[in-house]
């Protein structure tokens, strides 16, 4: 399984991946968390207000573990997003663990 980087694919990249053995999993556009965004416009309580609100179930969300541009990071954040989102009912698994992904 691979991610595009910035989720840009071209008919030639899609091919050539699976004669390597690999498959794109997208993000969901809700699961995008934002943390790329520069934080002055996008701070962290906002990005997480967002996905508390737009996440639903079956949605893979995206998340770096840090990104240097942001003068405020997102990740220590992360935990805020999970208690929120199990307290709506939601769970949690591998990629790998989806019918649509499974080899």
């Amino acid at each position: 399984l691979w991610r595009a980087p910035g989720g840009k694919l071209t008919a030639n990249v899609t091919r050539f991946a699976e004669l390597c053995g690999f498959r794109h999993v997208p993000w969901s556009p809700a699961g995008f968390s934002g943390d790329e965004l520069p934080s002055e416009k996008y701070p962290a309580d906002q990005l997480i207000k967002s996905q508390l609100r737009d996440i639903r179930d079956g949605d893979i969300l995206l998340w770096h573990l840090g990104i240097w541009s942001r003068k405020e990071p997102l990740y220590p954040h992360l935990e805020k997003l999970i208690i929120g989102l199990k307290a709506r009912g939601l769970c949690f698994a591998r990629i790998t663990e989806h019918p649509k992904w499974k080899r």
